[in-house]
């Protein structure tokens, strides 16, 4: 670990893509795969909530880290914006809905509320009142009439107005967060342009004799491994038409996946959705060898993920990302307010505390398996001297501190060729084999789909280096020992900084 080997390990770990270089150069040149990710893909009309951002956390990890290893990814978020609830909305907004005075003054969070509050009415409804469930079917099969005719002038339909409404404030609800988070899409799709396709695909199973009629439903039935429980009636079967031939989300998915090959050619087609849906994802599969697609079946994953419930707080438990990202800036705000660590410029107070606040939601996240579930919780997130985000920041901080004060010694780094003997101990040792290990960390987690491979790796990295930042002091010394270990610790913030940008966290400097 001492000599030449350990600098020229310590010089390429400086540089800017530190480890992430190590990775790239070993796939360069070798064989790409064209790969789509779907990540993300909220409901239209509802607020952001945990469940899409575990989804869009594990997503863009996915995303980044087989861009990493030399993939040619191509990231979509498939925005649900069909389907019953619409109609149901549609249906019951006339009794609820506001002066467009009192609406207009409204911010889109505050609207996406109103829009829920009047779907959990209506859907109370649906289930009491024969009349009102009646008129919901009537409307969405006018909806799906007004799409599947071609006509994108909606302006003497006022369902199909609400619905355009609708859409467009929850892009902009959507895009917030997103940029909160710093998630970027390559394409952002719809659901609802794959109404007409679907029908015709719908028909073209129907027309090969693969359907049967139940009750005047369109199914297609499933092989017995296909289906993890049968239904009521002990048939095994996807539904793809209902008895007033509207479509349906897995019927509009076949659409969706033929018109992506068709765009993309892909090798591989990942959908990153919770566990729930394995079904579905069976049944798409079974819908494809039938129409002659067993090729395109064979390139689907399911990246699953369990579930996780929201914050507890006094007044129940929140799923709404915005109010959980809050709650943990007010308590990223006590912490450096009380702690004696911290002595911080008020000027960069609340950016910092939104740093650890967003911090803590991604690593809360991406520290464990993505099959693990669990309740989200804030709970020793901003404790000193344990695994956690604020760990990470704050090692990354203070050997950003010792850079800054030492800047002078910068061009003597670049130009360092040797670490004394002396100074490699057991711990420095120790920390080298961490930093060597980190690229097979993220080929790891590349192939497993799993950023925690990554993210214990980056832990064990940061406590490493804090053991041997009290035993090699930088400050103070003679420029022929300073020099080394400032290379040391130069490397350590930039594997560091590289892989909570990996993560998608945000590094932060000044703590």
């Amino acid at each position: 670990m001492s000599g030449e080997v350990c600098v020229q390990t310590l010089q390429r770990l400086r540089r800017v893509g530190s480890f992430r270089s190590l990775v790239e150069n070993k796939y360069k040149g070798g064989p790409s795969k064209r790969i789509v990710v779907d990540y993300s893909s909220p409901n239209i009309a509802k607020q952001f909530h945990i469940g899409n951002l575990r989804s869009t956390l594990i997503g863009r990890y996915v995303d980044k880290v087989n861009r990493v290893i030399g993939n040619q990814v191509t990231s979509v978020n498939y925005l649900g914006d069909w389907g019953t609830q619409f109609a149901m909305i549609a249906a019951f907004w006339p009794q609820m809905k506001p002066s467009d005075q009192y609406w207009n003054s409204l911010s889109d969070v505050e609207k996406i509320k109103q829009l829920t509050d009047c779907y959990v009415v209506a859907n109370k409804n649906m289930k009491i009142d024969e009349e009102f469930r009646a008129k919901v079917y009537e409307t969405f099969v006018a909806m799906e009439k007004s799409v599947t005719n071609g006509s994108e002038n909606y302006e003497n339909d006022e369902n199909m107005k609400l619905w355009q409404q609708i859409r467009l404030i929850s892009r902009r609800h959507l895009t917030e967060f997103y940029n909160k988070f710093d998630v970027t899409f390559d394409e952002w799709l719809c659901e609802s342009s794959h109404i007409r396709k679907a029908h015709q695909y719908a028909q073209e199973l129907v027309d090969k004799g693969f359907t049967e009629d139940l009750e005047g439903r369109t199914i297609i039935r499933l092989r017995e491994g296909d289906v993890e429980k049968k239904k009521p009636d002990g048939v095994n079967y996807a539904i793809l038409r209902k008895s007033d031939m509207s479509s349906l989300y897995l019927t509009r998915e076949i659409a969706a996946i033929l018109e992506r090959d068709a765009t993309f050619q892909a090798d591989r087609y990942l959908y990153v959705v919770d566990r729930a849906q394995r079904q579905h994802f069976n049944a798409l599969k079974v819908i494809l060898d039938k129409l002659g697609r067993s090729d395109l079946a064979a390139k689907i994953e399911h990246v699953q993920y369990g579930r996780v419930r929201g914050l507890s707080t006094r007044n129940g438990r929140t799923e709404a990302v915005g109010e959980i990202i809050e709650r943990g800036r007010e308590l990223a705000l006590q912490f450096m307010k009380s702690s004696k660590t911290f002595c911080m410029d008020p000027d960069v107070e609340q950016d910092i505390a939104d740093v650890l606040s967003l911090s803590t939601v991604v690593f809360n996240e991406l520290k464990r398996a993505r099959n693990s579930e669990y309740e989200f919780s804030f709970q020793n997130a901003f404790a000193l001297n344990q695994n956690n985000a604020l760990a990470l920041q704050m090692k990354h901080s203070r050997l950003s501190s010792i850079e800054e004060k030492h800047q002078h010694l910068l061009p003597l780094v670049d130009a360092c060729t040797k670490f004394h003997d002396f100074d490699t101990n057991d711990d420095v040792k120790r920390l080298m084999r961490l930093l060597n290990d980190l690229e097979d960390s993220v080929e790891l987690s590349a192939q497993k789909l799993e950023a925690c491979q990554l993210t214990v790796q980056l832990i064990h990295v940061a406590a490493a280096a804090g053991s041997v930042q009290k035993q090699l002091r930088v400050k103070g010394q003679p420029d022929e020992i300073a020099v080394p270990r400032l290379m040391l610790f130069s490397a350590v913030r930039n594997v560091l900084a590289d892989g909570l940008q990996l993560l998608g966290i945000t590094p932060a400097r000044s703590m």
